[in-house]
């Protein structure tokens, strides 16, 4: 494959998936992907938690503000809380949905930069049956409804929206 951005694409069960790793345009690569029900009992700390929002067959992304590019809820956990309290805590912050109902469905391995570090996030997802309420904040400024058999928007996170492909 040339190019960070640069992935080759293979259909399976109706989606489009990318062939691992995967980089961002900073170097940080997505090298691992296993559902809930293939985790092994020694899954590895997970400092991150990442929340996909469906409603619809479309997932919720977020821009962020910093990193300027669309992504999916979610972020570090704070000291005494687990991932769950994790992605429920980030997915209220960055959004305003306020919700215990997440399922645990994944565990992603990242290679980042800066520093250069092994990274493991756990996968949530929250299917919604009514469209919510959306809060612009402080971190994000902005939302968008995003059906993953349909192109990658400009400005999105490549390990993200992966990461949302893999899950419908």
């Amino acid at each position: 494959m040339s190019g960070g951005w640069s992935r080759l694409l293979t259909r399976c069960s109706e989606r489009l998936v990318a062939e691992l790793p995967i980089f961002d345009q900073v170097g940080n690569a997505l090298v691992g992907f296993q559902f809930q029900d293939r985790l092994a009992a020694d899954v590895p700390p997970t400092p991150v938690s990442l929340v996909v929002v469906i409603f619809r067959r479309e997932v919720l992304l977020v821009f962020d503000r910093w990193r300027e590019q669309w992504e999916l809820p979610g972020g570090m956990r704070e000291a005494g809380e687990n991932a769950l309290q994790a992605a429920a805590r980030e997915l209220g912050e960055e959004t305003g949905i306020r919700t215990a109902d997440l399922d645990l469905v994944a565990v992603a391995e990242f290679d980042v930069r800066r520093p250069d570090r092994r990274e493991y996030a756990a996968i949530y997802r929250a299917a919604l049956s009514e469209p919510p309420t959306l809060i612009v904040n402080d971190e994000v400024s902005d939302f968008l409804w995003w059906n993953p058999l349909s192109a990658v928007p400009d400005m999105a996170s490549p390990l993200d929206t992966e990461i949302a492909r893999r899950l419908l």
